[in-house]
């Protein structure tokens, strides 16, 4: 008979999944030694779904940085051993939109925006901090470099510069290049991924074996 595990606190579901027979998938999140780590679960039982959750969280490892634990198998953490929530839980909803099988690597740090009809780069400089800039050139390029930051400082809860319009900080003091190549072009597009997340929290809970379907 099936029961609920103490897997600690839910960070976010993916109450359907159209992948694998749209079962439920949730990243849990509980402390080891000290340090948050982070898993991939479903209560479900149906075929093909220990292959689902290994590709998820290979996704994160491969595309989000993320890193094995050293004692528990299954879970993971970020290098700099602090949880970047809000980042991880956009990169786990957009991670579950892949199918399995789809070629796993780091997002680059330069992406078009068509606002500014040009690219935009996250130049990374050390310590977690960010600066963005455009295409030379570009007549928008610096007020949608300001966006981006703004974006990046939202959905990644980093801290601002005043005196730095472009830059941009993870408060940890590391970078996280895959957690920014991934969230580059929701950063661009800022409202409506603040939108998408209020309507994913509004969705369904992840059921126990019993209650699932």
């Amino acid at each position: 008979m099936g029961k609920t595990l103490d897997l600690g606190r839910r960070l976010e579901l993916h109450a359907s999944d159209p992948h694998c027979h749209d079962i439920s998938l949730a990243l849990y999140c509980r402390h080891i030694e000290g340090t948050p780590h982070v898993k991939v679960h479903t209560y479900s039982t149906v075929d093909g779904m220990r292959q689902r959750v290994a590709f998820i969280t290979e996704a994160l490892v491969t595309m989000a940085d993320l890193v094995p634990s050293t004692t528990e198998s299954q879970w993971l953490r970020f290098r700099c051993g602090t949880m970047h929530e809000r980042a991880l839980k956009r990169v786990f909803l957009d991670l579950c939109k892949l199918a399995n099988g789809t070629p796993l690597e780091p997002k680059p740090l330069t992406n078009f925006d068509k606002k500014a009809d040009g690219e935009l780069t996250a130049n990374a400089r050390g310590g977690g901090r960010y600066e963005i800039t455009a295409t030379e050139g570009l007549a928008k390029g610096p007020r949608r470099a300001d966006a981006l930051a703004r974006g990046f400082a939202k959905l990644c809860e980093m801290e601002t510069d005043p005196a730095d319009t472009r830059a941009t900080t993870f408060p940890c003091g590391h970078d996280h290049d895959g957690l920014m190549g991934l969230l580059m072009f929701r950063a661009q597009n800022v409202r409506q991924a603040m939108q998408e997340e209020e309507l994913n929290a509004s969705r369904g809970v992840l059921t126990s074996p019993g209650n699932q379907d």
